[in-house]
């Protein structure tokens, strides 16, 4: 029997076709959460409106788009309890999530625990693409210290988010998990864990352009050089380059056909959003 309480909160933005999905799979799992915490970041569709049909689910609105920096910040602050768990707004749960995450906190005071999440939509190719190259998971065996843990699915002490100065407020869209990681791993004292057992499924559905502006956003902004330059977008850009070649030579011996288009679309579309947010910057 689970002692101890736990909150979870969810960053959402324009995220009506998912977000239910997200709740219910909250509200079945084996062992209670405390409190359940939406933090809609200015959405403009109908996000608010379907939170507000299940109860007991505390809605925090922000006036205007603060990113997922700022809303992890406000989800962990506001949080009654001490043990806080996050998922993403396209996210659902397994019924046992909590139950497998929780037995980690029965030893350790200072802890962050990420589950293993897989993409649910792979019959979409861009989608399967996207598992292949951008799984958000470190795959069948749990174990301690992973390179980061992945923001989607993340249980931790309050105590380990004030020992850290919270999360990056300049990391709007994604990037934010790996910088908080890092600045975990100077303390010595804190216990990181990645559990496989933990499991959830993502819901996100992508096109091309969605996928590329995906892709863009997670090297862009997670890379050690966060300001754009000419630099930094000559760097990310060969890098790309070198991911088409390596990708598409493996697809070519599968016969991965689809995928060698998807990589040499990604590579286009990478290189001209870098040089456009260099551009924008420079003004």
């Amino acid at each position: 029997m689970n002692t101890k309480s736990v909150s979870i909160y969810i960053p959402a933005y324009n995220a009506e076709k998912t977000i239910r999905n997200s709740l219910e799979s909250i509200k079945n799992q084996t062992i209670p959460f405390d409190e359940i915490i939406v933090i809609d970041d200015n959405s403009t569709d109908f996000t608010k409106n379907i939170v507000k049909e299940f109860n007991n689910v505390n809605i925090i609105s922000n006036s205007v788009n603060k990113g997922l920096g700022y809303n992890r910040n406000l989800g962990v602050k506001t949080s009654s309890h001490q043990i806080v768990t996050s998922i993403d707004a396209d996210v659902v749960l397994e019924k046992d999530w909590l139950e497998i995450m929780i037995k980690n906190f029965e030893q350790h005071q200072d802890i962050i625990c990420g589950g293993k999440m897989i993409e649910e939509l792979t019959k979409n190719r861009f989608n399967a693409w996207r598992a292949k190259y951008y799984s958000q998971n470190w795959g069948d065996t749990s174990f301690d210290d992973p390179p980061f843990l992945f923001g989607c699915n993340t249980i931790q002490t309050k105590s380990v988010w004030e020992t850290v100065g919270g999360y990056d407020e300049n990391l709007l869209t994604n990037g934010e998990d790996i910088d908080y990681t890092n600045k975990i791993k100077l303390h010595n004292h804190i216990n990181i864990k990645y559990c496989s057992d933990a499991l959830s499924k993502h819901l996100q559905d992508d096109n091309l352009d969605s996928l590329s502006s995906r892709v863009w956003r997670y090297h862009s902004f997670g890379y050690k050089m966060k300001k754009p330059s000419i630099y930094k977008t000559f760097k990310l850009s060969i890098k790309q380059i070198k991911f088409f070649f390596k990708r598409s030579v493996k697809n070519l011996i599968k016969l991965e056909f689809n995928f060698i288009f998807i990589n040499f679309a990604i590579l286009i579309k990478f290189i001209l959003l870098e040089h456009s947010y260099y551009k924008k910057f420079k003004k």
